[in-house]
């Protein structure tokens, strides 16, 4: 049940959790940047830097629905602590890489992968516990902010300690982080010290991953869900690949270019993050999902097919910038319908089928971008990305809102 009474800000455990997310979030962009560029400077190999990014999605598809079931099985305070705890342990083959010696980074990709499929799933299926549904917008806007915040500080950390340190400050930074998240999570209250299944009831739950994707096949609205996140990190593959092509040969820019239209959109995520936090009351989060979708398939069709009027490097910052909040929406969105609709003991393994569901997504996305740039061109590859958002929209308005909508009694 939800612990909070009145504004989320006033929740120590939700503060507590936010935060200490945030910074355990630092520590993973630190690494999803600091591995391959270490693993390209001292190897010069882009297939050697293309697996760090393949185990790593490997990794999050087998042991996303694993790590979900194990976090419906244990308590979710000691498992966010002791995750944390591990991540830090994870770290120590770093200090054991050199130039002549790069295979202990695989090893830290895996460890940490793993570890990560637990502690994710435990968050997903936490927070709905310390805010009430009505909130859940709100907080989800909140954690997204703070994830917005992590990528910009854990990337340039990531960078900064590579080019200065080596592994040994990647090491040494990244504890540091999952340090924090551990002590947040110990400060939680008791009411956090459970499990999502009460084991003192007379009937034992089924916490195996099969019972956990049967009951989301039986409900259609979770199950419809759950194909929007798949979709949608299909499209988010995609755009990884081929906004570089498009940059470089239809704006005729370069890794300046690139940067600044990206960075914009880090910025643009956490303005988004706070006017949907405060919009969050006024609208039903399958309804936020839907829209977001659908105006982000309007500003993205602009942003693809611009370059038919003009290439002019401001009007892509402005229609970037805009894609923040519909983006921001879609994501807040998705996860609180998900949350909302999920049965409090599935909640870990519904976190970690749409955890399998993104890294399984932007794996198929970002290969099929590479090979369709072989015999296309990146205009075309990226429509066909807004095609993908707009197939997004639909089945969450038709197919999660609709269903809602018509369950509700009239008011």
């Amino acid at each position: 049940m939800a612990t909070d009474k009145g504004s989320i800000w006033r929740n120590r455990d939700f503060t507590l959790l936010l935060g200490g997310t945030t910074v355990n979030s630092i520590g993973d962009w630190l690494l999803e940047l600091a591995l391959p560029v270490y693993v390209f400077l001292e190897t010069d190999s882009g297939v050697l830097t293309a697996a760090v990014y393949v185990v790593r999605l490997l990794i999050g598809v087998l042991f996303g629905p694993l790590g979900g079931s194990l976090a419906d099985r244990w308590r979710l305070r000691p498992t966010l602590v002791a995750t944390n705890l591990l991540q830090i342990a994870a770290l120590a083959p770093l200090l054991a890489v050199d130039s002549d010696r790069i295979w202990p980074v695989f090893v830290v990709v895996v460890l940490q992968g793993s570890i990560s499929g637990v502690n994710d799933p435990a968050s997903f299926a936490l927070l709905p516990r310390l805010v009430s549904g009505d909130r859940l917008v709100a907080a989800n806007s909140a954690m997204s902010a703070g994830g917005s915040v992590a990528r910009l500080i854990g990337a340039a950390a990531g960078g900064i300690a590579v080019s200065t340190g080596g592994m040994s400050a990647v090491a040494i930074l990244d504890g540091a982080t999952f340090a924090v998240g551990a002590l947040a999570a110990a400060l939680m209250s008791a009411a956090t010290n459970r499990s999502a299944v009460q084991h003192d009831s007379a009937e034992e739950t089924d916490t195996s991953i099969r019972a956990g994707v049967q009951i989301v096949r039986s409900r259609p609205t979770m199950a419809a869900v759950l194909w929007v996140q798949t979709l949608a990190m299909l499209g988010f593959g995609i755009f990884l690949v081929v906004f570089i092509v498009f940059v470089t040969e239809e704006l005729g820019g370069d890794g300046t270019e690139v940067g600044v239209i990206r960075a914009v959109s880090a910025f643009g995520g956490i303005l988004a993050a706070a006017m949907i936090g405060g919009l969050a009351n006024k609208h039903h989060p399958a309804n936020v999902m839907a829209g977001g979708f659908l105006l982000f398939t309007m500003v993205a069709f602009l942003f693809v097919n611009a370059p038919s009027v003009t290439t002019a490097l401001w009007v892509y910052l402005v229609l970037f910038a805009m894609s923040g909040f519909p983006n921001v929406a879609s994501q807040v969105g998705t996860t609180s319908t998900a949350q909302l609709l999920c049965p409090p003991e599935v909640l870990g393994r519904m976190g970690g089928l749409m955890s399998a569901a993104t890294a399984l997504g932007m794996g198929i996305g970002s290969a099929s971008a590479g090979l369709l740039l072989e015999v296309t061109t990146a205009r075309t590859v990226f429509n066909g990305q807004v095609a993908i958002l707009l197939a997004c929209g639909v089945i969450s308005a038709w197919f999660v809102a609709r269903p809602i909508r018509r369950e509700q009694p009239p008011s």
